[in-house]
């Protein structure tokens, strides 16, 4: 039901009340608010719930979600901006299946939110994007509680600096893919990335703390990358030995030239 903007309260009663056996719904876009929330809340066996660009949710409807829906296993909430500690508290305290959450641009998730999904131990994939308040101690939080990350996307994420990224790589053993873009990590956090061993896809745009040389011997030492996402000056930047050997082993580059947008 993506983007159909008909969708009313009306609408989730009567899905609430008449198909208690659904696992899967998408309400992306749509102009859902709280009470919607609470009456579709009734379809306790739901798996997937996607609530991406849904600004008319808060904490109050996640709530519902939270203590009805144990099964819950994915949840979107991508610039849902209301959505902030409180709601994901409750998805943390009765959602203990989740697998992957996005609540990236939800501007008011800060650590506090992370620590509480830090409970969830079989979370594989984790969005936050975006998030201003959330620092290296929420992400260490995560690493050190969720060691079955696969999937990390903290791009954006400017108060995550090498602290949290090295709680990352001593705890999440798992990761296989990442975006740090725009975060400001050094060499010691990207040399720290480099040391995962099943690490295959990573983007790595704009990270201005980290040198030409801190580059090169993240590279050399990251034997199982796929795919790669740099900025195109380094293509001028980095031998080009290092480009074909990193080609050689399979792995394929994508180079991003964009102007950098705060």
């Amino acid at each position: 039901m993506e983007s159909c903007s008909l969708v009313t309260e009306r609408s989730l009663t009567m899905l609430g009340e008449g198909c208690p056996f659904l696992e899967e719904l998408d309400l992306t876009d749509c102009s859902i608010n709280n009470t919607g929330l609470k009456s579709l809340s009734k379809c306790s066996e739901l798996v997937t719930l996607k609530l991406g660009f849904c600004p008319n949710i808060s904490n109050e409807g996640i709530a519902h979600i939270g203590a009805r829906c144990s099964y819950l296993q994915e949840l979107d909430l991508y610039r849902s901006v209301g959505v902030g500690d409180v709601g994901l508290a409750a998805i943390a305290n009765g959602c203990p299946r989740l697998k992957s959450i996005n609540v990236s641009y939800c501007i008011h998730v800060t650590d506090n939110g992370l620590t509480s999904l830090a409970q969830l131990q079989k979370l594989h994939q984790l969005e936050i994007r975006g998030c201003s308040g959330i620092s290296s101690a929420g992400l260490s939080a995560i690493a050190l509680g969720c060691k079955r990350i696969v999937e990390l996307d903290i791009k954006r994420c400017y108060g995550v600096d090498d602290v949290g990224i090295l709680a990352v790589a001593k705890s999440c053993q798992n990761l296989r893919q990442m975006n740090v873009s725009y975060c400001p990590i050094s060499d010691v956090g990207l040399l720290a990335l480099a040391s995962l061993r099943c690490l295959q896809n990573i983007k790595l745009v704009y990270l201005r703390n980290v040198t030409v040389n801190g580059f090169m011997s993240a590279l050399l030492a990251c034997k199982s990358l796929k795919k790669l996402k740099l900025l195109q000056s380094l293509k001028f930047n980095l031998p080009r030995v290092l480009i074909e050997m990193l080609e050689a082993r399979g792995c394929s580059i994508r180079w991003m030239d964009k102007p950098f947008v705060i």
